[in-house]
């Protein structure tokens, strides 16, 4: 499959057990071959397809995207994107988001992709956190992860952390600066979206 254009809508699907879970629609910021860039844009609207397993923000009523939207940077076969946070109304950058997930798998429309819960926050002020272990750990109980998967998903944080720890961080420092074009308008999702092919 080719590459995405700068500013084109992709769809962005977590996939859990072999059935798309939620369904983003992302601006293309950067899509080359060592990496691809996308923006969440403030007041993009989920979708959620019928799922044996609901989506915690579908169970919480949220259904759009709020804040100053979120920049996503994915390296092919990286098991987690780096995702950037801006906060206040001067847009002040809050820090880096590392958000383990499925390496991204490109699609006809976008890329596939599962978020795994467990994260790691590294504040543009302070040390480096990390996030929501223990709901991973449940839902490895609860049968979200397989255990080889769950095993994987261990070792990509233990890989982080000394990342972290060393400072030897991939991704270019300059992306804090980074600004959303502001012509672009809040993608949609596609008619059809709910029917498009299972992966």
């Amino acid at each position: 499959m080719g590459y995405f254009r700068p500013g084109a809508t992709v769809l962005r699907r977590e996939v859990l057990h072999g059935r798309p879970w939620v369904v983003t629609p992302s601006r293309v910021v950067v899509d080359e071959p060592g990496l691809l860039a996308v923006f969440l844009v403030p007041g993009t609207r989920f979708g959620y397809p019928p799922h044996p397993w609901p989506h915690e923000k579908q169970l919480a009523g949220n259904a759009t995207w709020r804040g100053h939207g979120k920049l996503q940077l994915h390296r092919p076969d990286d098991g987690y994107s780096v995702d950037l946070y801006w906060e206040g109304p001067e847009r002040r950058f809050n820090g880096w988001y590392l958000n383990l997930q499925d390496p991204y798998r490109r699609t006809e429309l976008g890329f596939d992709t599962l978020d795994h819960e467990l994260d790691y926050w590294a504040p543009a002020d302070g040390p480096w956190s990390e996030r929501d272990r223990e709901d991973f750990e449940r839902q490895v109980v609860e049968g979200k992860y397989s255990p080889e998967l769950a095993e994987r998903i261990r070792r990509q944080g233990k890989e982080i952390e000394a990342m972290l720890t060393d400072g030897t961080t991939w991704w270019d420092p300059a992306w804090a600066a980074w600004e959303p074009d502001p012509d672009w308008p809040v993608p949609v999702l596609p008619d059809g979206w709910e029917d498009y092919p299972q992966p």
